[in-house]
This record gives structure tokens, sequence and C-alpha cells, in this order.
């Protein structure tokens, strides 16, 4: 999402959206006995930590001793290019519960159209986000790719005020960050997603393309 993107004020019902989804989270964890986004939510310092380091720099040990190791400098004019998603096939494992009583709840109580759109664009964010997203050799344009500002018109209509959108960001890795009065989902870095992502993906892409 770009910075010049259009933003407008969160509505009643997508911040009662928001404050569900984090609810619903924690009444799934106590239904199956194990946080199933424990995992990512352990990542997202990740995603926090790096961030400090790509605005400040490395920060140094408590005695200042100055002796932070650097990391090397990429060689000039080769960056790496970004991971591709696999192909779904018949090894890749099915997709999680979560994520397919989130998918059910998407297409069976949104509008027909409107579930096509969002699912174009959340499908778009969640494929950025684990491939452009995770590209080695300059973190400040791959992690663009792992942050998405609700408040965006565009994503707000497709996501938070879209019953089970938001159920179904978290259950491929994205989480919920406050910053600065401006709620986003994040994606860890060095995360590529579960591995039954590319059947999620391809169950996405075939309901867009359906009548």
């Amino acid at each position: 999402e770009r910075a010049k993107a259009s933003a407008v004020p969160m509505s009643d019902e997508a911040k009662k959206a928001v404050e569900q989804a984090k609810k619903g989270e924690e009444v799934h964890a106590a239904t199956l006995g194990y946080n199933p986004y424990e995992t990512a939510r352990a990542t997202a310092g990740q995603a926090r930590t790096a961030n400090v380091a790509m605005t400040h720099g490395s920060i140094q040990d408590k005695e200042g001793s100055g002796s932070s190791q650097q990391q090397p400098m990429a060689a000039p004019n080769r960056v790496a290019p970004p991971p591709s998603l696999p192909e779904a096939s018949s090894q890749t494992p099915q997709v999680s519960q979560v994520f397919e009583d989130a998918m059910t709840t998407v297409i069976t109580t949104n509008d027909h159209e409107a579930v096509k759109s969002s699912l174009g664009i959340m499908r778009k964010l969640i494929v950025n986000a684990t491939t452009k997203g995770q590209a080695n050799g300059d973190e400040a344009a791959s992690a663009k790719f792992r942050r998405v500002r609700l408040s965006n018109k565009k994503i707000k209509a497709a996501i938070p005020d879209m019953n089970g959108a938001l159920e179904l960001m978290f259950s491929t890795g994205f989480q919920l960050a406050e910053e600065e009065g401006e709620t986003y989902l994040v994606y860890p870095p060095g995360n590529s997603g579960p591995e039954w992502l590319p059947n999620a993906v391809k169950t996405m892409q075939d309901y867009e393309t359906s009548p």
C-alpha cells in the first residue's frame, strides 16, 4: 500500500469488526486448547525490531562498546529476486480449519460481487506479503509489502467492512498492529506463510472467477 493512498476514518462498524476479530482469536484459542496464532504473534516482535533497525540503524550493546556487528552489504545491482509462492498440488496440505471457517463466513454472509472483489484484494496482499515482502537485500522495499493500513478506503471496504475477512487474513499469518492512531495488518519478516497457503490462494482465486 502506497503512502499516497486515500485514508478514511474507520467506521464504528469497522472498529467493532476489529475488536470482534481480536476476541474471536481468544475464543478460538480457548476452544482448541492452544493458540493457533501464537507463532505469528511471536514473530510480530521481529517485525517491530526490523522496523526499528530500518529506521534508526542497528542497536548497540548496553555497554556502548560500539562493537555491534555490521551486516555485509549486498553487491551493487545484484538484488536477489523475491521468492515465489509454490503452485498448489495434490501434495500441498489442505487449508487450516481457521481459514476454512473464515472463508465460509466471507462467502455466505456478504454480497457475492463484493466478496469476489474482496478476495482479489486479500489474495494479492497475501501473495505480496509472502513473496515480495520476504525478498532479501532491501528491507525498506520489502517491508511495504508486509504492511496494510486498514483506514485506506479500498482496503477498509475489502477487509474491516467484510464479515470474516479479518479472520481470514489472521489465519494466513497477518497480525493487527497499532501505530500513531492507525490500525495496520502486519506480516512478519522471515515467514513465507503456512504450508497450505498455495491451496488457500487457489481457493480464493477459484471463487473470484465464479459466475
